[in-house]
């Protein structure tokens, strides 16, 4: 049996672009790009691994968008004879009431599941276990009044406890776990410490699988021994500029020593993101017209980052710049900034005590160079985390 695994698609409007719409149309190119490749290899059944959705809480016009995209790709597969199985992912991404509401819409041969969950292939059995957060537990009486690396070590805890139950029940044939949830061995691409405050699968939690099947970071990957991300179908932001967008094939190809599962990754087409970091030498050089090669940035969403001298920088014309690059193809310019020195920086000290907790994290994570998107995400998270202690 082939089995195609896909996550995080993060169906959305208002992503940087030329229009609102420009980016979620590029997500939708991409995603039937996957379903015919899922047609053409054969695949009998798609596990998708949650985070279908930017963001949970949007207006009917617009979640009416984009659940109806999502839904058009489910029964593109549907109608090709193929069974689909779907779990929500993070909540600040996947309202539970969007995946409700496909679920009652009765698609041959989808299974949606929004709680822990097992349903059988053949003999294949996929164990669902749907993304969570510190929310989803902030609630429950014996997470009250914890202290923040107790609650992090008791929703850990939660997750463990769901796979053993997952497979206490006698069962032949191979099993799948299928999430949405940071595996404790995967490569993430950076250190947060936010991500102390998410529930883990450990990799003792993994080894009562046959295949781990995950969404939620955004890096193709194989983590352990068998475990799997299948990472993004497009690339949404810079932080994904060096990503290969795509998903997994896994093959059964039976018991057996040197048998079990053959996995492939398939490399998907997808909007390119083109960083230009520059110094005083490139803008000396572009100021005396010797920079007007940008063949690498044709169709892509571009950002020009450059230090230079105070004197240079009076010379320097931005829009000029800005022109070129869409003169040489550039999809899209994001933005045009000058690095600011370290020394210019709002002090960490200025941070912690003139400012509010999540004004502080704006201002740490400009000077650390984050993206607006990413700023947003991670004052998301920290709100989330302020509404559970309080």
């Amino acid at each position: 049996m082939k089995i195609a695994h896909i996550a995080d698609s993060h169906w959305g409007f208002g992503y940087p672009g030329p229009t609102p719409a420009a980016r979620f149309e590029d997500i939708t190119r991409s995603m039937s790009w996957v379903a015919d490749r899922i047609v053409d290899e054969g695949c009998e059944l798609v596990l998708f691994a949650g985070d279908a959705f930017k963001d949970a809480r949007v207006f009917i016009d617009r979640a009416t968008a984009e659940i109806q995209a999502f839904v058009a790709w489910l029964r593109r597969l549907s109608n090709s004879g193929i069974e689909i199985v779907v779990i929500s992912g993070t909540p600040s991404h996947d309202a539970i009431s969007a995946y409700h509401l496909i679920r009652e819409m009765q698609i041959s041969g989808v299974r949606v599941f929004t709680e822990p969950d097992s349903v059988a292939f053949g003999d294949i059995k996929i164990c669902c276990l749907p993304g969570m957060n510190r929310s989803n537990f902030a609630t429950i009486p014996e997470f009250t009044g914890l202290p923040p690396h107790e609650f992090h070590a008791k929703m850990t805890e939660h997750i463990t406890d769901e796979c053993k139950s997952f497979t206490s029940h006698c069962w032949d044939g191979p099993r799948i776990l299928m999430s949405h949830l940071t595996y404790d061995l995967a490569d993430t691409g950076f250190e947060d410490a936010l991500l102390q405050n998410e529930p883990i699968l450990t990799d003792e939690a993994a080894s009562m699988f046959d295949l781990v099947c995950l969404g939620h970071i955004h890096r193709p990957q194989k983590a352990g021994s068998n475990v799997f991300y299948s990472g993004a179908p497009e690339r949404h932001n810079f932080g994904d500029e060096r990503t290969t967008p795509g998903f997994y094939i896994h093959e059964w190809l039976g018991d057996g020593p040197g048998v079990g599962f053959k996995s492939t990754f398939i490399a998907a087409p997808a909007r390119r993101f083109k960083t230009i970091d520059w110094c005083d030498m490139d803008i000396t050089a572009w100021l005396d017209g010797e920079v007007d090669d940008f063949a690498s940035i044709k169709d892509a969403i571009v950002r020009v980052r450059y230090a230079c001298s105070e004197e240079l920088q009076k010379r320097f014309d931005r829009r000029s710049l800005e022109r070129a690059l869409y003169d040489a193809g550039a999809y899209f310019v994001a933005e045009i900034r000058a690095e600011v020195e370290r020394s210019e920086r709002i002090r960490d000290a200025e941070v912690t005590e003139e400012l509010g907790p999540l004004s502080a994290l704006a201002a740490w994570a400009s000077n650390q160079g984050y993206e607006p998107v990413d700023i947003s995400e991670l004052q998301a998270m920290t709100t989330e985390l302020l509404e559970v202690q309080v």
